[in-house]
């Protein structure tokens, strides 16, 4: 009996709340002095139009509601036929979708904006709670009337495709958002234009070549100076110290990965920007110099943690083999356990290069912050200083072509991730029988 009430009571939801889509309305809209309050099936066939100008709803909240409304459909189309794992599975969808349209009104928003409107107010109703909550409820009651042990599984499984999505959402969005102004100011002109100036009433020039070299030299530079001082740190603590000394400089090591941006930027600005402007005798210290040395204190942490790990890994058969053959310990160390670790040494290394790469609160206050050609004392201009000084007081264009220079950014924080889940899979292993 419990379970059939089970059964109708889910498949009530998901009905419900699909229905209450079409019907109800998702947002209240102010703009100027109109109200709107569109409901699902208004933001998937039609548009905005105020006094003659008709303004779209964005893709992201389109899609978003779309698929609220197809995940209950199939989730009651699927229960009626007998599948109500399935028929789960697509009414969570919904309820995840129904999230995403909550968040996507600070984008409809940044879309009135840009139309020129006055007073515009974007307000989430909290019936879009009530479209979160019904079609997960339906599809909790589905699985725990078919198996509990299907339950279990299906959160393990939201849970990761939680992670997926998320992903796969931010790189549908900074596309959406960046590709447009890249297009409209011309690739050419964008990738390769050594000139930035957005705010120029005249001639506005959007060129990031500049940018892209100051972060490929800040990141570079920070890797030449901090890969050798970490790798040997590594080595220390893995094969060389002694205990207590381990117990000391590892806790000091950790306590460098959990100091915020923000005091590596103080120190930079206090003590490194003073001292480099001091010893080079130019006239102000804050340069790609300092900026490579921040960085490259910055990324510490991250390559020693990673690279001892992977040399605590490396069986000690092999350090045994190589001392029994008369090898002295340098050389076992460097020319057998190092190579053997190359793994973890390298997965380090690229995510140190992630890290680098991203930073902003601390290169901003020691690059000095001027779109130059990068050279070791000029002032410069990495991508991520470019976005978080300029997306306070941007609109129009240059707003976009920010979002431009983000999935620039974006894409080789891709290539980086892409680089260490690819080195990742090539670790060392040793044969049982070879032990």
């Amino acid at each position: 009996m419990i379970k059939k009430i089970m059964k109708w009571l889910a498949l009530l939801l998901a009905a419900l709340s699909g229905l209450f889509t079409l019907i109800l309305p998702l947002f209240r809209i102010q703009l100027n002095n109109r109200l709107y309050q569109p409901n699902g099936l208004q933001v998937v066939l039609s548009s905005l139009s105020y006094e003659g100008q008709v303004t779209d709803y964005p893709f992201i909240l389109r899609a978003a509601v779309i698929l609220m409304i197809a995940g209950l459909a199939a989730a009651v189309g699927l229960f009626l036929l007998k599948k109500p794992r399935w028929a789960a599975y697509s009414s969570a969808l919904a309820g995840a979708a129904a999230l995403l349209v909550r968040l996507a009104g600070s984008d409809l928003a940044a879309v009135l904006a840009a139309q020129g409107y006055e007073t515009i107010r974007v307000e989430s109703l909290g019936v879009l709670w009530l479209y979160l909550l019904l079609p997960c409820s339906a599809a909790i009651l589905i699985l725990w009337r078919e198996n509990v042990e299907q339950l279990a599984r299906a959160i393990f499984l939201a849970s990761a495709a939680i992670s997926v999505a998320s992903v796969g959402l931010i790189t549908l969005y900074m596309v959406i958002a960046g590709l447009p102004a890249i297009l409209q100011i011309g690739p050419v002109n964008f990738f390769l234009g050594t000139v930035w100036k957005p705010t120029d009433s005249v001639h506005p020039q959007y060129g990031i070549f500049n940018m892209i070299l100051a972060t490929l030299a800040t990141t570079g530079g920070s890797i030449l100076l901090g890969v050798p001082i970490a790798l040997m740190t590594a080595i220390f603590l893995a094969k060389i110290a002694p205990r207590w000394i381990t117990g000391l400089v590892r806790p000091a090591v950790e306590l460098l990965a959990g100091i915020p941006s923000v005091i590596y930027g103080f120190f930079g600005l206090q003590l490194l920007v003073p001292l480099v402007q001091r010893i080079f005798n130019i006239p102000t210290g804050a340069t790609l110099l300092s900026a490579i040395l921040i960085l490259a204190i910055m990324i510490l942490p991250t390559i020693i943690s990673t690279a001892e790990t992977g040399l605590r890994a490396v069986p000690e058969a092999y350090m045994e083999a190589s001392l029994a053959i008369g090898a002295t310990r340098i050389e076992t160390i460097f020319k057998v356990l190092v190579p053997a670790a190359r793994s973890s040494i390298l997965s380090g290394v690229i995510l140190g290069i992630g890290r680098a790469i991203g930073e902003t609160m601390a290169v901003i206050m020691v690059a000095g912050n001027v779109a130059n050609l990068p050279g070791l004392f000029n002032a410069v201009k990495p991508l991520t200083v470019g976005i978080a000084q300029e997306m306070n007081y941007s609109s129009g264009l240059h707003r976009q072509a920010l979002f431009g220079i983000g999935l620039v950014l974006y894409l080789f924080i891709m290539l980086v991730n892409l680089s260490f889940n690819w080195i990742s899979r090539k670790g060392v292993q040793m044969d049982d029988g070879n032990e």
